[in-house]
């Protein structure tokens, strides 16, 4: 491969940054996806607060029932709410207005229907609640009861990884694989319709008067990829903002390494899948043949989103290590086994090297192709015999 010139890649890149940032495409479309990631926050947020559960009490409860529910409320990570009432006909009432979920009067939970959770939450409670009262009336001391009741088989609970941030881990790593790749699905398409305008307005026949067709492309690339990278840099600062605001439980999750590494694997994807769509784009004068050209490749790119996708739900499955090491889906897949902390510093240094190596090589390849055949604007032209065109 020949040198790069420093002064015509300057140029590309300074002349994609300005048309891109300034189109009404590019600020529109940002600003409606940082939209839909607030309201995203939002609606997981109000759709993940538990309603409390409302239990109304006739009478007096057994001593202790009352604290026994909140014990359980709190192992369940559940609000609950005691209401007092005077008389059955009351408590009736407040179950049609929708005022509590049920109500118990002496030894009896009443209910409009038959509700499993609640039927297991107050159960236990007014069980021990009750066990110690009699107990207690059979002339059981306060120690002698405490005694009968570890007796009884409470099982303590024990975790051997126990890790509070499990769910909030899971919610980023889903996050980040959606995010890199509508990241890099749009700078690649980006690229591609910047290829295709130059190629349909003849505009590439001037610009290639000025700049060789490699310069052109490599500036392209740079161009384009800052843009993502800022793109990249607002989703997920807008993502941080969203979860700090709604109070999300992926707060913990995210963090400043956590967001870097997913800019390097975003440049890895974006240098992976970006030189392709450049080199399937310069094959066609016309867009759809652009499309059809590169169906392949969108194959491949959906492909290895699904497999990220599936290895997000296990990231420490045999599928999660594979697709970790295989270069088109590494980009989605290691920011998720990273984000859930199942990757070694090792599977993740390495695989950077093998998908940088492996994206330096698709370069190569794909500027081979794009240097022949971008100056052809009269015809498409396959990817075997734009390989074997003269330069």
């Amino acid at each position: 491969m020949t040198a790069i010139r420093p002064a015509a890649l300057w140029l590309i890149t300074r002349r994609e940054i300005r048309s891109r940032v300034l189109s009404k495409s590019f600020l529109v479309g940002l600003l409606v996806t940082v939209v839909v990631i607030f309201g995203v926050f939002g609606i997981v947020s109000l759709i993940g607060e538990d309603d409390p559960i409302n239990l109304g009490v006739v009478g007096e409860a057994p001593t202790g029932a009352i604290e026994n529910l909140e014990l359980i409320a709190g192992l369940q990570e559940t609000d609950v709410e005691i209401t007092s009432l005077d008389s059955r006909a009351d408590g009736e009432q407040a179950i049609e207005d929708g005022l509590v979920d049920g109500f118990v009067i002496e030894s009896q939970l009443v209910m409009k229907q038959a509700n499993g959770e609640l039927i297991a939450f107050v159960t236990p409670a007014w069980q021990q609640a009750t066990l110690v009262s009699e107990l207690g009336n059979a002339g059981l001391s306060d120690n002698e009861i405490s005694q009968a009741l570890t007796a009884a088989g409470q099982l303590e609970i024990i975790e051997l990884e126990a890790d509070p941030d499990s769910d909030a881990k899971e919610a980023v790593a889903f996050m980040s694989v959606i995010l890199l790749f509508i990241s890099i699905q749009v700078a690649g398409a980006y690229i591609m319709m910047g290829v295709f305008e130059e190629k349909s307005t003849k505009v590439v026949e001037l610009v290639l008067s000025s700049v060789r067709a490699r310069d052109l492309l490599i500036g392209k690339l740079i161009g384009i990829g800052l843009l993502g990278i800022i793109q990249v840099a607002v989703l997920a600062g807008s993502a941080v903002a969203a979860a700090s605001i709604f109070g999300s439980s992926a707060l913990p999750a995210l963090s400043v390494g956590l967001i870097g590494t997913g800019l390097v694997w975003f440049v890895l994807g974006y240098m992976l899948y970006g030189s392709v769509f450049a080199a399937g784009a310069s094959l066609a004068p016309r867009q759809e043949d652009a499309q059809s050209t590169l169906a392949p490749v969108s194959v491949i790119l959906m492909l290895s989103y699904f497999g990220a996708i599936f290895s997000a739900a296990d990231p420490d499955s045999v599928l999660a290590r594979i697709v970790s090491w295989v270069p088109f889906t590494a980009p989605f897949a290691m920011p998720g086994r990273i984000a859930s902390g199942d990757a070694e510093w090792w599977e993740v240094v390495g695989s950077m090297a093998i998908t940088a190596f492996a994206a330096l090589l698709v370069l190569a390849l794909a500027e081979r192709i794009y240097v022949r055949s971008v100056i052809h604007t009269d015809r498409k032209l396959g990817w075997r015999e734009a390989w074997t065109l003269q330069a």
